[in-house]
């Protein structure tokens, strides 16, 4: 027999084929389609984050404007010339009014007129106005404070989570995309033009005369950035109320000063409130026997705030001042003449009557009910220098606002000859006297008036048979209840005392007692 062979080495294998090369798109690629993969940036997140609780946040403040361009628009005798030509139509009512609804966020209003003449002249005028309806502001604001706060409900609702400070800046940043996408369309869609006619030589020497040219516009790019910084800060407060309620429950700083804004955000209200009800009354005398919808009062409601808050930087001491530019001629030509100022201050009123002082009392409520807002918040002098600083630099904002700027431009050209001129006029408080006197009125109010209404409330408490009563029976009724926590009031900073259990890098609930407390 053979023997056995010796174990001989494996076979050689033929090498691998080379692996199929990928292909260039996704068909037969085996990868799921991306519609978002090749997609820009900004794309993207304008199309795939959740923009619905923006969009239906704006529905009602477009409805408070368009409402408001229907209330102005009605009367049919609101635009001038009416008398001695056609008025406009209802649609050139509307669009014009809505120009000047859009004042109230901060839009100016142009009307430019060309009075006509024979072909080849020139007669134009522009002007500008600048003013805030804040009537139409506060409600603006209100409707979308309303939509805001129902999208975050129902998002917690969902969600069942607080949002973080970034979700929060997120959506702050669509609504105020959104807002200011509506102020740029109806800016867009506003104003009019129209042609008055009733003039008989244009139809007597029909192409000999040009006829009068009214145009309303409104100043859009304006409006779109004071909306969006309006809606912005007002939805970042709305969607960011838990992320400012924890970092007001880990720092002491944050917590002073939200607490602070919240009060003399109350305690402004409440005052600029009451102004303006006496601004009303003020504007309702004035106008005599007139109805108090129609004439001076009528236009006056959609300036009640800024009535209000001119009688109250009166009678707090701040100059309230009229200038004008006075037209001359000289050689046949306009020019800008001197400027004609008058002032007015609580102290000098230069013959304008004394009954004007009586606005010193709308001063003393306002320090009133700053004091007592102070007090009742129980808010420590930390607390209470940070609430005048807010107040004041609040106020005086809003009074910086409530003036009105009218500026006009007039070019002339005829037989070859051009001539322009411009004049300015304007309603308000000069800015540096309304901030001293603001800061005056909230140290008495924020520092001075707490002090005084707990002494008072210690004296009515300690009466000379009141003993102590002994240990252990401090509650004769039994112990106190523990009053319900509701995130619907303000206190001082300092708050309630923090659990010992938790610390405040851990993670959990807000405690609302650094907010609010109602029994």
């Amino acid at each position: 027999m053979k023997p056995a062979p010796a174990d001989l080495p494996p076979p050689v294998l033929p090498p691998a084929p080379p692996a199929t090369p990928p292909t260039g798109g996704n068909w037969g690629a085996g990868r799921p389609y991306d519609p978002a993969a090749d997609r820009p940036a900004a794309l993207t997140w304008l199309t795939g984050a959740d923009w619905r609780p923006a969009l239906r946040a704006a529905v009602a403040p477009t409805a408070v404007l368009l409402l408001a361009a229907l209330v102005v628009a009605t009367p049919g005798g609101f635009f001038p010339y009416t008398v001695v030509a056609d008025p406009p139509s209802y649609g050139e009512r509307f669009g014009t009014a809505l120009a000047i609804v859009l004042g109230a966020l901060g839009t100016p209003f142009r009307l430019d007129i060309d009075t006509g003449g024979p072909v080849g002249s020139e007669d134009t005028s522009a002007t500008l106005i600048r003013a805030v309806p804040m009537t139409v502001t506060v409600l603006w604001l209100l409707a979308l404070w309303l939509g805001l706060r129902v999208g975050a409900r129902r998002r917690q609702e969902r969600t069942g989570e607080q949002q973080t400070r970034r979700q929060a800046a997120g959506e702050a940043v669509r609504t105020a995309v959104v807002a200011a996408a509506v102020t740029v369309l109806l800016g867009l869609a506003c104003g009019a033009r129209w042609h008055p006619g009733g003039f008989t030589a244009i139809d007597l020497v029909p192409g000999a005369m040009r006829p009068t040219t009214f145009e309303s516009s409104a100043g859009w790019v304006e409006g779109a950035g004071w909306t969006a910084l309006l809606a912005g800060l007002l939805a970042f407060a709305v969607h960011g109320t838990d992320a400012l309620r924890w970092a007001a429950w880990r720092n002491r700083v944050v917590r002073g000063w939200a607490v602070a804004g919240l009060a003399a955000g109350r305690a402004m209200a409440l005052s600029v409130g009451l102004a303006a009800a006496v601004g009303l009354v003020v504007v309702a005398v004035q106008n005599g026997e007139e109805d108090v919808v129609g004439g001076l009062a009528g236009a006056a409601l959609a300036f009640l705030p800024n009535v209000g808050l001119m009688l109250l930087g009166l009678g707090s001491g701040a100059v309230f001042r009229t200038s004008s530019d006075t037209p001359a001629v000289e050689d046949g030509d306009w020019y800008r003449g001197p400027r004609e100022v008058e002032e007015y201050s609580f102290f000098d009123l230069h013959g304008a009557g004394g009954d004007w002082r009586w606005t010193g009392l709308l001063a003393l409520a306002a320090a009133a009910v700053l004091g007592w807002t102070a007090y009742r918040r129980r808010l420590d002098a930390a607390d209470r220098l940070r609430l005048a600083a807010v107040y004041t630099v609040g106020l005086s904002l809003l009074m910086l606002v409530s003036g009105m700027l009218d500026s006009s431009e007039a070019t002339v050209h005829y037989l070859g000859r051009s001539r322009a001129a411009g004049f300015e006029s304007s309603v308000a408080l000069v800015p540096w006297t309304l901030l001293v006197a603001n800061a005056v009125w909230a140290a008495v109010g924020a520092l001075a008036v707490p002090p005084l209404l707990a002494a008072r409330d210690r004296r009515a408490r300690t009466t000379p048979d009141e003993a102590p009563a002994p240990p252990g029976e401090e509650f004769p009724g039994g112990a106190p209840t523990v009053p319900e926590v509701v995130v619907s009031d303000v206190i001082g900073s300092g708050g309630g005392p923090r659990p010992a259990e938790r610390r405040p890098e851990d993670d959990g609930p807000v405690d609302p007692s650094v907010w609010s407390r109602r029994p």
